[in-house]
């Protein structure tokens, strides 16, 4: 029977926020199982596969159900009490998974190919119920309300419940999650599913009873019309889902290099990209009428999202100024320059997008499967359309991107896609409909895809995102970008690493991205003291991991230390490959017997290895990047204890130039809570905290000694340090006291609550041009009122420790420090 304006508004409403929660819970389960599995491509590829599957499935099984019942209305609210319930099973799931995969990869070491499969095996068992669920109610939808006018209708619906998947992305990613953290959110999630089905249920028992004594008609017996009838349709409809996630793919892959590798601007491409699918629905659903011809405009609209891919592309390097002038315009005030991004991004995919939202409910329509039929032809479509996406996500991220680079990739796909479209031109005999515009569009996007154009390096890869306000005050992009030359550019599965060099060849560096993350300049001193101090403390560090390879500068000189053997774990192959253009810095340290180089997830390295070390050196990127921030998390360090000998040492890097003074705080009373015992260092705009569950002293004799090793001395005179008293002097700030007072009254960062991961909102304007620095270290030193130095065995008699003190005078003498020098100089002519 016909509903009134009243009830479909309500559920219009119900189905927008389905699609919010769905997405919702998308974002936080990849979250979740990450943090299990590890931050890998490949891991966040077979999660994003498996839930698509599960989208299809649902889709194409529900679909054919739905033209079966007459209740659907009542099923489409068990499908949402049924994702409200497998949602708030989850965390509980996870956590047998979670058991499962450890001990089956301990069991499994070198067995790459079963752990894939264990991979999505378990991944399958958490994702595929409420996905088939999700997948299911698009159809079950469709097929309520169609009466008569199909492909309207169904691009209404497909408009309103992306709209809602939209408000999802964005809000999981700028608000709930940030907020709430990852439980209360999922929580959060159930409520409003759970809420979606009984407003869904009760409105259905209402139209029950209001339909009781009016007879329903039969359920159709005549089947579907035969699948070969389709079958290039339905082929057609599965290559523009794989054109559609490549480009997403590739977009995201341009757009990171200008927004930074962080959950907000996974959040703001997301939401980019489905704005513009949900308009292009929507405005299908208006501007469709029953004199149009479909078959012509499905080869215009596929044509068209080539063409728009082929002539933009050639520009995107020039995205470099148009941020630029974002953030100049937005200065300081965070939610403007949020806003500059999104429509940057949105500009960057409208057009590919809105025709991208406009194809499906064409291709339902010219499926023409009638209301009779409608839940089974809806699901045919979707199940193709999202098994091409997963096809072409899987395409791009792991063929196309690695042997023929990004812009390369996008002038193939849209080459593709235009070919797509002309085969349907003719196919469908649209020839006369569209003579004109259709070989125009395609001649179009030939000539862009012919140009032989190749984007400015230096632009790409100019980490605006970072260091916008260094170029806007050191006289512009081009001017600083003069000042360097870029000797290559690694594009891999998920990171765009580029090595770069000043133009007298003196000084290199990389970065990832776009951010700077190692090199032979200011912070050279850092790598190597990162991993070095925790090796001079340990009296016998036998075993050692270092997380993250970087330079490779950090493992220089680190096996003539009393070492059997060096781990180093890096989650990128980018960065291993670009390693090579510091072998000279580095000692051509990954030639050495002792080390061993691991390309995988550092922390899932942790979880799931049984190895014991007795010194672990954390230095990944900041935490304010995506999977970065696992690395700075309670639970991380729990995890990381778990891993070292009682007597071991943990040392983590933490940069002081990109962090509030709070989030300082909240860093170090994280590190304090595991690792009671601490000794704080700084290097230049660095702090490195080397912890331990046993109390640390430097004993100024194994410092003297290991120091006198020609391999150490050599390393560590790079960091101007060439004596304990110079170490000390130049570089010991505190100890776990001093910074106990500095954290106090602060939370703590967790995996449930990552505050850290979220704080890249603070890094804009003026902060990161030494604010943060100078607010950061004054803070530091106002903690300690009095510097205890936990100096030990100065030596075993009087001339010993008269030398000692001298070396300390010395060393204090050197950074300026005439007090702290006149008083040790006074103590050694004392003795």
């Amino acid at each position: 029977m016909d509903l009134s304006p009243g009830q479909k508004r309500l559920i219009y409403t119900l189905f927008a926020l389905s699609g919010c929660v769905a997405l919702v819970y998308e974002v936080l389960w990849t979250k979740y199982l990450i943090l299990t599995f590890g931050a890998t491509i490949e891991v966040v590829s077979l999660v994003t596969a498996t839930f698509m599957a599960g989208l299809a499935g649902g889709s194409l099984l529900l679909g054919r159900y739905a033209d079966r019942n007459r209740r659907l209305l009542l099923v489409y609210a068990l499908l949402e009490g049924g994702i409200a319930l497998f949602a708030l099973t989850f965390p509980q799931a996870l956590d047998l998974v979670e058991a499962v995969y450890i001990r089956s990869r301990q069991a499994l070491p070198d067995h790459p190919g079963l752990t894939t499969l264990l991979h999505l095996t378990l991944a399958a068992l958490l994702l595929l119920p409420p996905a088939v669920c999700m997948g299911g109610t698009l159809p079950i939808m469709c097929r309520f309300f169609v009466k008569r006018r199909l492909s309207g209708e169904i691009g209404k619906l497909y408009a309103l419940n992306t709209l809602g998947a939209t408000l999802g992305a964005f809000g999981a990613g700028y608000l709930l999650i940030p907020y709430f953290g990852l439980s209360l959110t999922g929580y959060l999630g159930v409520a409003v599913n759970g809420l979606i089905a009984l407003l869904a249920w009760q409105l259905a028992r209402k139209i029950c009873r209001r339909a009781e004594g009016v007879a329903l008609p039969p359920a159709p017996e005549t089947p579907l019309q035969p699948l070969t009838g389709f079958a290039f349709l339905l082929v057609s409809v599965m290559l523009i889902g794989a054109y559609g996630l490549a480009y997403e793919i590739l977009w995201t892959r341009v757009l990171l290099l200008f927004l930074g590798n962080t959950s907000y601007a996974f959040a703001t491409m997301l939401s980019a990209y489905l704005v513009g699918i949900a308009l292009g629905g929507a405005i299908y659903a208006r501007r469709i009428r029953r004199t149009t011809n479909i078959p012509a405009l499905f080869a215009l609209l596929t044509v068209g999202m080539g063409a728009s891919v082929a002539l933009t592309v050639p520009f995107y390097d020039r995205l470099a100024h148009v941020f630029l002038a974002a953030h100049d315009l937005a200065g300081e005030h965070w939610w403007f320059l949020t806003l500059g991004y999104f429509l940057i991004a949105f500009a960057v995919m409208c057009v590919p997008t809105l025709l991208s939202g406009s194809l499906l409910p064409a291709a339902v329509a010219m499926l023409a499967p009638g209301p009779e039929q409608t839940g089974r032809g809806v699901g045919l479509i979707v199940l193709h359309n999202t098994l091409g996406a997963v096809l072409g996500s899987l395409l791009a991220g792991f063929v196309l991107i690695p042997q023929l680079g990004i812009q390369n990739s996008f002038r193939l796909l849209a080459a593709l896609n235009i070919l797509s479209g002309l085969a349907l031109f003719v196919r469908f005999r649209a020839c006369r409909a569209g003579r004109l515009a259709v070989p125009a569009l395609a001649l179009a996007g030939f000539s862009a895809v012919a140009l032989p154009a190749a984007w400015n390096p230096a632009w790409m890869n100019s980490g605006i995102y970072c260091y916008a306000e260094k170029y806007l005050e050191m006289g512009g992009l081009e001017k600083v970008l003069s000042e360097e030359r870029i000797i290559d550019v690694i594009e891999g599965t998920d990171t765009t690493v580029a090595v770069h060099e000043s133009l007298d060849g003196q000084m290199r560096f990389f970065t990832v991205n776009g951010k700077t993350d190692g090199g032979t300049g200011r912070d050279m001193g850092t790598q190597l003291l990162v991993s070095h101090l925790p090796m001079l403390l340990h009296p016998q560090p036998r075993r050692a991991l270092v997380i993250g390879l970087g330079t490779g500068i950090s493992l220089r000189g680190l096996s003539a230390h009393p070492t059997e053997a060096i781990d180093c774990v890096e989650i990128s192959p980018e960065v291993v490959k670009a390693s090579a253009y510091f072998a000279e810095a580095n000692g051509r340290v990954l030639d050495d017997p002792k080390v061993r180089l691991l390309v995988e997830d550092g922390r899932n390295l942790l979880l799931t290895e049984r190895q014991s070390y007795d010194v672990i050196v954390s230095e990944p990127s900041n935490p304010w990047q995506t999977g970065n921030a696992n690395l700075f998390t309670l639970d991380f360090y729990r995890l990381a204890a778990r891993r070292l000998a009682a007597d071991g040492i943990f040392c983590q890097w933490l940069g002081l130039y990109d962090i509030t003074t709070e989030n300082l705080r909240i860093a170090c009373r994280t590190f304090l809570q595991v690792f009671p015992h601490a000794l704080v260092y700084t290097s230049g705009s660095d702090l490195i905290l080397v912890g331990s569950r046993q109390p640390l002293v430097m004993d100024y004799q194994r410092l003297a000694q290991r120091l006198a090793v020609p391999a150490i001395g050599a390393a560590l005179t790079l960091a101007q340090v060439e004596s304990p008293g110079e170490l000390v002097a130049g570089h010991f700030l505190f100890t776990e006291e001093a910074l106990r007072t500095f954290s106090a009254g602060t939370v703590l960062n967790t995996d449930d609550r990552s505050i850290l991961e979220y704080s890249a909102r603070h890094n804009i304007g003026k902060n990161t041009l030494g604010r943060f620095q100078r607010e950061n270290m004054q803070a530091l030193k106002s903690a300690a009122e009095k510097i205890f130095l936990p100096l030990d065995n100065l030596g075993a008699n009087r001339t010993a420790v008269a030398l000692a003190l001298r070396d300390l005078a010395g060393g204090y003498a050197k950074v300026g420090r005439k007090q702290e020098a006149e008083h040790f100089m006074k103590m050694a002519e004392e003795l």
